[in-house]
């Protein structure tokens, strides 16, 4: 097969299941690449919800089963080289967390990864993974990125993001330098909380880490500084158009939407989010003014439809072809 031309590999390897896929791409780091570099058409795992939370595993009921993972059967064999061990090592002396809380509850022992597998309707199969939160050794580290790896090949219904996420700052430590795997979990809708004191961390996370391809809901929570907050939503809204759809945003204050409409009309827009839904409480608008267009005067093939109702705000991206 490895004289095949790249074209028939990839034809073969689309007849294989995902647990094939892991399997065969541990035969030679060529077949991993191979897999890894084009995993968007090949077989991926596919599963209800991801979430983090702590739990007290006696709380479940018999209605709600769940598995616990062997987190050493995760392990993939892998090299580390010299540098790679040494950031690694480091790491571990500075207790870099693997997750980051978005509560006043901090990481502990009872924090698990919770994979529900199917519709919660019809079938409560839970997996539960319980990762380090501050690796001890080399050893725990590669348990971390394994564990990672594997989600980041699942494609998820939703992701529950509003008590605690992965530091972005682990992930990239983890996969320093690897160009064969993506480092985003991906998901249909997603849910995830905006903070005072980590709300860059989540930020960082949010663009670099996230692939929502439906829509993805914000929650704010002890937030001091709507200056602050509405810094960092810009950003992600400027920024978040190339691995986020649809963004719904409540506020209770209408400066956002007067920053969104100074950036719309006079900034690159090409990576804005396509498609932005505002809640604004207390926010009115002249019934004259039901809708409007914004062209794009950095790049005039791009324009956005605004439309009002009552303190509901849509904003949606176009381009001139869409608007003919």
């Amino acid at each position: 097969m490895l004289n095949l031309p790249v074209e028939v590999k990839l034809d073969i390897l689309k007849f294989l299941s995902f647990n094939q896929l892991l399997s065969f791409q541990q035969t030679n780091y060529y077949f991993y690449c191979l897999i890894r570099q084009n995993e968007g058409i090949l077989a991926c795992e596919g599963l209800f919800s991801v979430q983090i939370k702590i739990i007290d595993l006696e709380d479940f009921t018999d209605n709600c089963k769940y598995k616990m993972c062997k987190i050493e059967s995760g392990i993939f064999n892998f090299l580390l080289n010299d540098q790679l061990i040494e950031k690694w090592q480091s790491a571990v002396d500075k207790r870099i967390p693997v997750y980051f809380s978005l509560s006043d509850t901090p990481p502990t022992n009872k924090l698990y990864t919770m994979v529900d597998t199917g519709f919660p309707l019809y079938n409560n199969n839970y997996y539960m993974l319980k990762l380090p939160v501050y690796p001890k050794n080399i050893e725990e580290m590669k348990i971390v990125r394994c564990w990672l790896e594997k989600l980041f090949l699942c494609y998820f219904e939703f992701a529950d993001f509003r008590e605690y996420f992965f530091n972005p700052e682990m992930i990239k430590i983890l996969f320093d330098n690897e160009k064969n795997i993506p480092t985003q979990l991906r998901s249909e809708k997603g849910y995830i909380t905006y903070c005072n004191h980590n709300i860059k961390n989540v930020l960082g996370f949010t663009l670099d880490h996230l692939i929502i391809t439906r829509n993805l809901e914000i929650n704010f929570k002890q937030l001091d500084s709507k200056g602050k907050c509405n810094k960092y939503l810009l950003e992600l809204l400027i920024n978040g158009g190339n691995n986020i759809r649809t963004i719904n945003i409540k506020r209770d204050i209408n400066s956002l939407l007067l920053l969104i409409e100074e950036h719309i009309k006079t900034k690159d827009c090409l990576s804005f989010v396509s498609s932005v839904c505002l809640e604004i409480i207390g926010f009115t608008r002249r019934k004259e003014k039901e809708s409007c267009i914004i062209t794009n005067t950095y790049n005039t093939k791009v324009s956005f439809e605004l439309n009002f109702d009552g303190k509901f705000i849509s904003i949606i991206k176009k381009l001139d072809k869409e608007l003919k």
